[in-house]
């Protein structure tokens, strides 16, 4: 009691303790915090303090080796002009020598000459906003079917959890690749600007659809075992109704479980993502996101770009590569913080 000098601290507090102790689980939420950070922001910041932003082409940016156009490599200052000198023999002149020059700290990023620093970070936001919007829709369809399976049932847990084997049965990415080409007239185009960039809406609902079986048959799990618990059945003595005790007594359990689902699944979603893209059914092309960048260098299957190191750096594919990488293990890392700290056998 607090009278007698002992202090009593929530499950919420005693959880973040145990966390905030877990050295690897707050470095990994501190580096992901970095790089969510640089993606959202980063790449605004960049822009207005270089005068361009990851749009803005520079003919001068690339070389013509002959089989292709070389984008120039790290910290390279190009002309701005956006009017290349051509002679009467149709090759490229020198560039002008008055023109005012910007910087490409991370080199150009293929053909066009954008900024490839500028659009790995964009690529982070994008690449973000999906992973993030497909746990959300996902974890709206789980819950009320998840806790409905769970908590009644009968002939209503028969309904949903045939629905989600069935789900199970077919493969995910083919699921994807198919609804993907089927909708993308429709969908693709819908966006928010460069809050939110066309394409991402779509792909986030796709994902978070066809995933979103993971995440129901936790709830339904978890609720068949919390519905027979005596604080249940001491809510039903008192006359509360079935939906008073998924919302208030049932619904709060959940939340751990899915926290500890949700960074994984970040994670896994943004890695989707890149697979997508490199099959050439992800984000419109005109948006940067990590797997966009990959799929610059490496092609797609449908339009396959074989290597050859005269027409690329390994800039363009070594920067999007580790954000991807730093990315996951960082989430991996928090998921598994989270996990140890919200496991009751931990608490001694």
């Amino acid at each position: 009691m607090a009278g007698d000098g002992i202090a009593v601290r929530s499950g919420l507090r005693l959880t973040t303790a145990r966390f905030l102790r877990d050295r690897v689980a707050v470095a990994g939420l501190a580096v992901f915090a970095f790089v969510a950070a640089a993606s959202f922001g980063g790449g605004p910041l960049l822009s207005s303090l270089l005068g361009h932003n990851g749009f803005t082409q520079f003919p001068y940016a690339v070389v013509d080796t002959g089989t292709g156009l070389r984008p120039v490599g790290m910290w390279s200052r190009v002309p701005t002009t956006q009017q290349v000198r051509v002679d009467n023999y149709g090759g490229t002149l020198p560039a002008p020598k008055n023109a005012s020059t910007t910087l490409l700290i991370a080199g150009a990023d293929g053909p066009l000459g954008r900024d490839e620093l500028i659009r790995v970070l964009d690529g982070g936001k994008a690449s973000l906003e999906v992973g993030l919007g497909a746990v959300l829709v996902a974890v709206l369809i789980a819950v009320p079917l998840g806790s409905a399976a769970g908590f009644f049932g009968g002939a209503v847990d028969s309904v949903v959890s045939r629905l989600t084997e069935t789900l199970m049965a077919f493969p995910l990415v083919l699921f994807l690749v198919f609804a993907s080409v089927r909708l993308s007239p429709t969908l693709r185009p819908i966006g928010w600007g460069r809050v939110i960039p066309s394409g991402v809406p779509m792909m986030a609902l796709l994902i978070g659809i066809f995933t979103s079986f993971y995440p129901l048959r936790l709830v339904r799990a978890q609720l068949l075992g919390l519905r027979s618990a005596e604080f249940v059945e001491a809510a039903r003595a008192l006359g509360s109704s079935s939906v008073r005790i998924l919302r208030s007594h049932l619904l709060p359990h959940l939340v751990p479980t899915l926290l500890v689902w949700g960074a994984v699944a970040v994670a896994t979603n943004m890695l989707l993502e890149v697979g997508l893209s490199v099959i050439g059914v992800g984000v419109q092309a005109s948006t940067a996101t990590w797997g966009s960048l990959l799929a610059t260098t490496t092609g797609t299957i449908y339009f396959a770009s074989p290597a050859n190191t005269q027409n690329y750096t390994i800039w363009q594919t070594l920067f999007p590569s580790l954000a991807i990488l730093v990315a996951v293990v960082s989430l991996n890392q928090v998921s598994e913080g989270l996990r140890r700290a919200l496991e009751p056998r931990d608490l001694a």
